[in-house]
């Protein structure tokens, strides 16, 4: 038996208008429960989003730089 996805899969196309507030959706309960962990754990709730955008973004790099 498999697992369902942990989170609701896209039904737009990433070129869509409604892909970004579809996407933004589907992680905000996801984001909501890690800021409210990091919170809980004794961290800054402001402090832990943007730890969350430098992360995210430093990923990113790292994978369009073929990391």
């Amino acid at each position: 038996m498999t697992k369902p996805p942990m989170m609701k899969s896209p039904e737009n196309h990433p070129t869509a208008l409604a892909y970004d507030a579809e996407c933004q959706g589907a992680l905000a309960e996801h984001v909501d429960k890690l800021l409210n962990h990091a919170e809980a754990a004794g961290w800054d709730r402001t402090k832990a989003a943007a730890a969350m955008m430098y992360l995210s973004a430093k990923r990113l790099k790292a994978r369009a730089d073929g990391a």
